[in-house]
């Protein structure tokens, strides 16, 4: 009885053994696909995008994506931006036109000052953040922006699905500089989700294993105003029609908080009240912190 228990111990043991080393094996193998599909933003792996990948591949996207692939790839080349970016939306709103989630609202999922700080008309009557055309200059030109700021399109992604106030209030909070999956460990930004989701999207976008088929209805009251009326015109949009559209995003500007400053000595600044301050920047009070962005309506 002790031999066969014995036998049966080791039997195990080294089927277990046998069966981690598979599993390792499998992970180092994703880990050097997704390094070797590293340009400009890095993919490093994590546990975590095991799970996620599963879910992602049993899932149908909706044909948003095919639909405006050919011109979201040209506003980025434009911009000289990284092309993995065109599967940002999925991590921001599962791709879907109609998004809405709290302030966000569209495929790039814009909160409402963002958008209307690049010029996009958002009112009771209209919200462009709905149309793929007009939210993609604007979500790409913040993007671009905010990798202007950081020098660093994992700060500019991880600011763009929080705010950049949250994003400086992670990195003083965990001390030192964190490294990308740490955010997500530690959850030290509200939305760190964002990570797993772009990097697998990346990941089956690249290889060619994201599925489509789901169509996206627009149920809100709200009108969605698209610039471009057919998808041949859409994906053949030229320079002039893109520079037309960019051209109307002049609506707020932007105004770095520097040490020592006040809010009424700003608002005296800029020719606008306090009041309107707060309310554009949803402040609660006038405390203000140095490095902090205030956006600021040209009048």
């Amino acid at each position: 009885m002790k031999f066969r228990d014995l036998f049966v111990f080791w039997a195990c043991f080294f089927c277990l053994a046998a069966n981690n080393c598979c599993v390792s094996s499998d992970k180092e193998v994703f880990a050097k696909e997704l390094k070797s599909m590293e340009k400009d933003i890095p993919l490093p792996y994590h546990e975590a995008l095991d799970k996620t990948m599963k879910q992602l591949a049993d899932k149908n996207l909706p044909t948003t994506f095919m639909t405006h692939e050919a011109f979201i790839d040209s506003a980025l080349l434009q911009r000289g931006m990284p092309l993995e970016l065109k599967y940002l939306p999925y991590a921001l709103s599962g791709m879907k036109a109609d998004y809405h989630n709290g302030d966000r609202c569209g495929y790039w999922a814009l909160p409402t000052l963002v958008g209307m700080r690049y010029g996009l008309s958002i009112d009771g009557a209209q919200d462009e953040r709905l149309s793929v055309v007009t939210s993609t200059l604007a979500a790409l030109d913040y993007l671009n922006d905010l990798h202007k700021k950081y020098n660093d399109w994992w700060h500019s992604i991880l600011a763009y699905a929080n705010s950049p106030t949250s994003l400086s209030h992670a990195m003083i909070h965990y001390g030192t500089e964190p490294e990308l999956w740490d955010f997500y460990e530690h959850h030290l930004m509200p939305n760190t989700n964002v990570i797993a989701d772009f990097i697998a999207c990346v990941y089956l976008g690249k290889e060619g294993r994201l599925k489509f088929g789901s169509k996206t209805s627009t149920s809100s009251s709200v009108k969605v105003v698209e610039p471009v009326d057919t998808l041949n015109e859409q994906k053949n949009m030229d320079s002039s029609t893109l520079q037309q559209v960019q051209g109307s995003r002049t609506l707020f500007k932007e105004h770095i908080i520097k040490k020592g400053e006040t809010l009424s000595g700003i608002a005296v600044k800029h020719h606008v009240t306090v009041e309107e301050l707060m309310e554009w920047n949803h402040l609660e009070n006038d405390k203000i912190f140095e490095g902090n962005t205030l956006i600021i309506k040209k009048k």
